[in-house]
């Protein structure tokens, strides 16, 4: 999805910070994908992948075979490269997806995984975690991955920016309920653009200043 089809959507600051994350790292999650909690791929196009196999706990159009993050169906050394991006503070005990992704993956197989330092309460009550890069990086070592890279997404700018624009898109969104659901909030998004926009910039340029906050860290490893 481009930078313009993101725009008009609550989330794109936060989006966009995600997609332009993965595509630094693409170039070294290739062959055959596994993505763990796939939801509806957005990351499928940036992927240079021979064979991607999207997995989640529930059907849906991207989802290739069902199954839990914890007893990941699928052999030992199945995949190249392994995507798990948001799922970890979903996860009761995140370690045991992390031992099943190394237990899937080929031996000098990566993997990118990603998840919130901070962000609201979503899919409740399935909400038990939110992480610092620190606290990532030992659930990795725990489970015998190696870090090759930490990538900080988003700063107390972006933060701010997306937070402000998520709860006035929920406020437009009802202003403009009379409309049908679905128009108000295709409205409520649009009417959301030019505060996106701005702290988006905001945060290109002065997120740098305070490295302190994140929204999410990306980290690369390595089995």
């Amino acid at each position: 999805m481009s930078f313009f089809a993101r725009l008009p959507n609550q989330l794109f600051i936060l989006k966009e910070l995600q997609a332009e994350s993965i595509a630094g790292h693409a170039a070294v999650l290739r062959g055959t994908v596994l993505d763990v909690g796939c939801g509806n791929a957005p990351y499928r196009g940036a992927l240079p992948a021979v064979a991607y196999v999207g997995m989640d706990l529930s059907p849906g159009p991207a989802t290739a075979v069902l199954g839990c993050c914890e007893q990941l169906p699928f052999a030992d050394g199945s995949f190249d490269a392994v995507v798990c991006t948001e799922v970890l503070e979903h996860l009761p005990r995140p370690g045991e997806c992390l031992r099943e992704i190394r237990r899937v993956l080929k031996d000098g197989g990566t993997a990118y995984i990603t998840a919130p330092q901070s962000w609201p309460l979503h899919y409740e009550p399935r909400d038990y975690w939110r992480f610092t890069r620190y606290g990532m990086e030992q659930l990795c070592a725990e489970a015998s991955l190696t870090v090759v890279s930490s990538a900080r997404i988003g700063g107390v700018f972006s933060l701010v920016g997306v937070r402000l624009v998520d709860v006035a898109w929920i406020a437009l969104a009802a202003a403009f309920s009379f409309l049908g659901r679905r128009t108000a909030e295709r409205l409520a998004a649009l009417a959301c653009i030019p505060v996106s926009l701005l702290f988006y910039l905001l945060g290109k340029l002065a997120d740098r200043i305070d490295k302190r906050d994140a929204i999410c860290w990306a980290l690369l490893v390595r089995k």
